[in-house]
């Protein structure tokens, strides 16, 4: 089955078992829905995200969250380098 990208819409109901990741236009990974659990893994599509494969997320939107929240953490602490 192949991911389609997350819509706005309420997580309570998932039309897919995948949902493709994104930041700032391009995909850095999917989360795939675990058939044994009410949870999705994130899987990379980028050795830049490998340290994230196999983390579960309660829904697709969560696992944007977190890793859109570790790129600007990332993108934060590199500023912080140039400008120190």
């Amino acid at each position: 089955m192949a991911a389609e990208p997350m819509s706005l819409s309420s997580e309570s109901q998932f039309r897919s078992e995948s949902y493709i990741i994104e930041i700032s236009g391009a995909a850095v990974g999917i989360v795939v829905r675990q058939a044994e659990a009410r949870r999705f893994a994130f899987h990379a599509a980028s050795r830049r995200f490998n340290r994230y494969n196999g983390m579960t997320f309660s829904g697709p939107r969560d696992a944007e969250r977190f890793i859109s929240g570790q790129v600007a953490r990332r993108l934060h602490s590199l500023l912080e380098e140039l400008v120190a």
